[in-house]
């Protein structure tokens, strides 16, 4: 069986698939709680006492925190899997 040279063989790091997969659960996870956390921290110090405001808040800042956390940790496995590539 001849070898393809010019495809160099891409080596995946054991359990990479799954450490991605905890980070991202864990990132979910921090995300929802510090993106209803935060927001209800600034209402209290703003003074804010409508409920419905402050559950508009925390949506928000759960909606804004989501796809923080995801880029975060993308990016961080990225640059995991280009450091171990060289």
């Amino acid at each position: 069986m001849k070898r393809n040279t010019r495809m160099p063989e891409t080596r995946k790091r054991p359990g990479s698939r799954l450490l991605f997969g905890w980070a991202l659960l864990g990132g979910i996870a921090a995300a929802v709680f510090l993106g209803a956390s935060i927001p209800e921290i600034v209402a209290g110090l703003a003074g804010v006492v409508s409920r419905t405001l402050r559950l508009i808040l925390k949506v928000v800042g759960v909606v804004v925190a989501l796809p923080v956390a995801f880029y975060l940790i993308e990016k961080y496995f990225l640059e995991r899997s280009s450091r171990n590539g060289k």
